[in-house]
């Protein structure tokens, strides 16, 4: 979710002002203008029914256009792409600040992502993550094929309750520190190019499989209820993510495997050194149990939700556990953080901007008109298609707009309004498409460049851009497959029943 990553002393992304950045974002608002100004576009027809793209509506989407341009080439931060957003739609009329801001950093999901981001910062802080990993290793064996898997498997859970981009950045000096040992060299070794593929692997999958994992599934999430009225629990979202999950997790590692087959079988000292920095943590610290407590008892809470609704009449949203966790980490008994300073720097302002204003943005493209005139012209021949083959749509859509796109959170605002105004509007239930989109809005395998999470380890050295979209394409191949079995099987204990 962040846009800069720091790892160790080097930065990984920095933006500088300079006459190609310059280029770049005079042609996106230039882009933008020609939009604005060409004349409306014929409408499209549902039956009798006729579908404009008014004038307000294709504002947005040259709006749209200029931000998507400056989203792909990284001209700008994110962040501040996103803000400009909301000063160019109340120039052009589309809508005031003050309600695009009411809309967008008035949403309780900023609350979720920044209890979120507390919780992974807890865990991270803490030592807790850094022991998991350390156990689960001492577990494995020193066989290059099961470090990878092991890597893949502890990537995926911890990434279900901790963001992407903590993860990798949590596993990537332990993996990096395990080639040298090994004496893998950058950019030579198979056993390199696997695993630091298998870190992002890891982070992607498990990002994938509850609300928590990643920005675009809470963003999902809102939107339906926002656009659609639906309220989808936590559980539900999880009832299709983790099998998904769990079955991706293993096709990712045999994909690695078959592509980049290790030129060793073992590893000659990581094992025994793994062991000893675990012996070296001792025995549980009193933040890392604290951690543990708040932990669970958010993802009780989360889980909990609609049984205590049904049966004490208590409304406890996902929003609301998340910021009530990030509260408990600060209370004497349970306190994680000594102060607001240790947590601060965990805290991305530029994440909760980008989504903020994401969502006044989509709320925009739906209200306008946009959002359906779009859909209906992309994807309107899905309603005769197949329920499988519905859902498989949607997924390869989203999918091939990650290829574009840097960032998770970014597709996730531009793909929802779209496919729930589709869903709306050919009488089907929102959450049936607009729940596989949010899953496959996190699923960056092709491009290094589509998710920021994907960065950390290729700033290893370990394995090239080619390398990644290599294994990618199967990835992707794979994951669509996957996604959609989950929702064709699981979906009906998820809301999501694509067979009626």
């Amino acid at each position: 979710m962040k846009t800069e990553t720091i790892i160790g002393n080097e930065t990984n992304k920095k933006f500088s002002l300079n006459a190609k950045n310059a280029l770049i974002f005079l042609i996106a608002v230039a882009v933008m203008m020609i939009v604005y100004w060409l004349p409306s576009p014929a409408p499209l027809h549902k039956g009798t029914e006729a579908i404009p793209l008014t004038f307000a509506g294709k504002a947005v989407l040259g709006v749209l256009f200029y931000a998507v341009i400056l989203w792909m080439t990284e001209a700008i931060p994110f962040s501040v792409t996103a803000i400009s957003l909301l000063i160019i739609l109340h120039m052009m009329g589309v809508s005031t600040f003050a309600k695009m801001a009411q809309t967008g950093m008035g949403s309780s999901v900023l609350f979720f992502i920044l209890g979120a981001l507390g919780i992974s910062a807890a865990l991270g802080s803490s030592g807790l993550a850094k022991r998991i990993m350390y156990f689960v290793l001492s577990k494995v064996g020193t066989k290059t094929d099961r470090i990878v898997l092991a890597f893949i498997g502890i990537g995926t859970v911890l990434s279900m309750f901790v963001t992407d981009l903590a993860v990798a950045a949590m596993m990537v000096p332990l993996a990096v520190s395990i080639l040298k040992n090994a004496g893998c060299k950058p950019l030579e070794s198979n056993f390199g190019r696997a695993l630091m593929i298998g870190v992002v692997y890891g982070a992607l999958i498990g990002g994938t499989a509850t609300p928590a994992g990643c920005g675009p599934n809470i963003l999902a999430m809102d939107f339906v209820r926002r656009l659609a009225g639906m309220n989808v629990t936590f559980g539900q979202w999880m009832a299709v993510g983790v099998p998904g999950a769990i079955l991706m997790a293993p096709v990712g590692w045999f994909i690695l495997m078959k592509l980049f087959p290790p030129e060793i079988k073992e590893i000659p000292l990581g094992l025994d050194e793994v062991k000893k920095d675990l012996k070296g943590l001792g025995a549980l610290s009193r933040k890392e149990i604290n951690t543990i407590i708040v932990f669970f008892i958010a993802v009780g809470l989360w889980l909990g939700g609609p049984f205590l609704k049904a049966k004490f009449n208590l409304n406890i949203p996902e929003d609301y556990v998340a910021i009530l966790a990030f509260f408990l980490l600060f209370l004497p008994g349970l306190r994680v953080f000594d102060s607001w300073q240790d947590v601060k720097k965990e805290l991305d302002l530029g994440a909760l901007l980008l989504i903020g204003c994401g969502i006044a943005a989509g709320t925009l493209l739906a209200d306008t008109g946009a959002a359906r005139y779009i859909a209906w012209g992309m994807l309107s021949g899905i309603g005769s298609m197949h329920p499988v083959l519905r859902v498989l749509a949607v997924i390869s859509l989203v999918e091939l707009l990650k290829i574009f796109f840097s960032s998770n959170s970014v597709t996730g605002a531009v793909v929802m309004p779209l496919v729930i105004a589709l869903a709306l509007d050919l009488k089907m239930n929102p959450w049936v498409v607009a729940g596989p989109a949010g899953i496959a809005a996190s699923m960056a395998f092709i491009m290094v460049t589509s998710s920021p999470t994907n960065v950390v380890p290729y700033s290893a050295g370990y394995f090239s851009i080619k390398d990644y979209a290599k294994a990618g394409v199967l990835m992707t191949i794979a994951a669509i497959i996957i996604v959609t079995i989950s929702v064709a099987i699981f979906g009906r204990f998820a809301g999501m029943n694509i067979w009626m």
